[in-house]
């Protein structure tokens, strides 16, 4: 971030001394000629200058971190404006006027001045507009630099969650699985493993075609998930059952598109399956909810793969104003999954 220059040290030291002298000479061209220059340069006067210009500068510092540190972030840019405007202008009109009538009362001896005392306010209030532009093209550009950096940011959140995604919808273990039942298949028997592929890039292609925001028929995540549990028992020995009770759904009864194979895949990874201990994934729509529920029978290791993926459904629900929730009792898990109602 790019640090404001009127809290930079370089400025703060060497800017005074060349806009101080500077506006000596202006004010003595306003006076006098051009040729008279160098006999009414005077090194008090131009010292006089130099110091309402470091206190200036350094009082208009001083007031506008106190404005920064009072006005909360929700403060809009026409009252920061105002504010910090107005108070510049006050604070020009007063530290200049103190110390030219100190000046011209007090060591000069002066009991008029009033064309001076217009004068220097006069410059020492364009003064204090230019600090303050000064000081707002820096903070804009903070503004600017911080809004983008927001933008980058949230661009690469996004490339990190899809990247994630991606991941967990390739899931490496399943897929090591599976070339290892088929290479066994190959050498077995050639046309089921023929099937096994054609059922292998069934789950892929709908998997990596669907996106987690695209409402799908329970119908159709249905026939994904029996071409799943199909795959998945070949290595299991069919001691893995789907169970699908839909009496209750209905034909416009959606949900989000792989959302069943995420859940039987986490279901899978935490269990234990075998013969003496088969595995009956139950389904049903209960109020408006389609409940997948299975006997918790955890493994020793448990592979969590799909925690990210539900977490990212989870979140697209919730943006489509409903709830899906994991909850366990007696025994049982239960994924409460939130039916959408759309029609086609």
């Amino acid at each position: 971030m790019v640090k404001n220059i009127i809290n930079s040290a370089v400025f703060r030291i060497f800017t005074p001394i060349f806009y101080g002298v500077t506006m000596y000479i202006l004010i003595l061209l306003i006076f006098d000629r051009v040729q008279d220059l160098s006999e009414n340069f005077l090194v008090i006067e131009a010292i006089l200058c130099l110091i309402i210009t470091y206190l200036l500068f350094e009082l208009l510092r001083v007031y506008i971190l106190q404005v920064e540190k009072r006005c909360s972030a929700n403060c809009s840019i026409s009252r920061r404006l105002l504010v910090q405007g107005s108070g510049s202008l006050i604070i020009a009109v007063i530290i200049t006027s103190l110390i030219i009538s100190f000046y011209f009362s007090k060591l000069v001896g002066f009991n008029t001045f009033r064309n001076e005392l217009i004068v220097f306010n006069t410059i020492f209030l364009i003064t204090s507009v230019l600090y303050n532009m000064v000081y707002f093209s820096f903070f804009y550009l903070n503004r600017t630099n911080e809004s983008l950096l927001e933008k980058e940011a949230i661009l690469r959140h996004s490339v990190e969650i899809e990247l994630d995604t991606y991941k967990n919808k390739i899931n490496p273990e399943f897929l090591y699985d599976s070339l290892e039942t088929l290479i066994s298949l190959s050498k077995k028997d050639v046309e089921e493993a023929d099937k096994f592929i054609i059922n292998l890039s069934d789950v892929y292609r709908n998997v990596l075609s669907t996106k987690n925001t695209d409402p799908v028929k329970i119908e159709d995540e249905f026939k994904i998930i029996n071409t799943l549990i199909n795959i998945f028992n070949y290595k299991l020995n069919n001691n893995l059952k789907f169970n699908i009770s839909n009496k209750d759904a209905k034909p416009d009864h959606k949900i989000i598109g792989g959302t069943l194979v995420v859940i039987v895949e986490d279901i899978v990874n935490r269990t234990i399956i075998s013969e003496i201990q088969p595995l009956i994934i139950e389904s049903k729509v209960i109020n408006e909810f389609l409940e997948i529920s299975h006997p918790i029978r955890s493994k020793l290791i448990q592979i969590l793969a799909k925690e990210t993926e539900i977490e990212h459904l989870k979140k697209a629900y919730l943006q489509n104003g409903q709830d899906f929730s994991i909850s366990e009792a007696d025994g049982v898990r239960i994924y409460k999954i939130p039916v959408l109602k759309i029609e086609d």
